[in-house]
């Protein structure tokens, strides 16, 4: 078990990179799909000096709150170490960020407000986005090529799952099960934030206890220096 949980976290590290890299060559309009060839990306997720700094967020369910309350789903953040907490982000000040989603969560949740499902303070006010049922993959003469990708201002709330919120600054970006969401921001001078997920996927009987309110869970701070 051992080896094969060292296999998932290199094989998420991998899609990290070529979601990253794949985006580079995307160009659609809001709800358009787009055809891109997917290439490597040369810095290591979260640690490239050259180019936008990579945040990498992993969202995954089976993880045990407590023996009441159960399993809880939660952030993640991916590094080239594997998988991380999220109580505190640390992203460079004066940078392009780029954010990449990915979520394993089936489900969907009630969000605490339509205004969630918009997608906010991104390049743009847009988002990429990827799930199986709109993205497939062919091989091409210079490597895998994607199609299906959709560069969106916002998802049908129906379908959210999660959001990724920094309400300071502005920022919120909505996820749909099962799906990966690519969106990019410029920060601006050193600070520490709340993030935060509004949609009510918790515990309790309004489900913002539990992963709701406990930092690396649904919550936490992003530092910014």
């Amino acid at each position: 078990m051992k080896g094969a949980s060292v296999g998932i976290i290199i094989a998420l590290v991998a899609l990290s990179m070529a979601v990253g890299g794949a985006l580079g060559t995307i160009a659609a309009g809001n709800g358009a799909q787009a055809t891109s060839t997917v290439t490597q990306s040369a810095s290591s997720t979260g640690t490239n000096t050259t180019g936008p700094f990579i945040l990498t967020l992993v969202i995954t369910t089976n993880n045990l709150y407590n023996s009441t309350v159960g399993t809880q789903p939660a952030y993640f953040v991916l590094g080239p170490n594997g998988l991380q907490s999220s109580a505190n982000i640390a992203i460079p000040a004066h940078r392009l960020i780029e954010v990449v989603i990915m979520n394993f969560d089936e489900g969907n949740a009630t969000l605490n407000g339509a205004q969630y499902a918009n997608v906010t303070g991104t390049t743009n006010n847009t988002m990429s986005f990827y799930n199986n049922d709109a993205m497939n993959a062919t091989q091409g003469p210079n490597g895998i090529v994607l199609r299906g990708a959709q560069t969106v201002t916002s998802l049908s709330p129906e379908y959210v799952s999660h959001t990724f919120t920094i309400p300071s600054l502005g920022i919120n970006i909505p996820v749909a099960a099962e799906s990966t969401e690519v969106a990019y921001f410029t920060t601006g001078a050193p600070g520490s934030y709340l993030w935060l997920c509004a949609s009510q996927c918790g515990s309790g009987p309004d489900g913002i206890a539990g992963a709701m309110a406990s930092p690396g869970w649904m919550t936490g701070m992003i530092t910014v220096s």
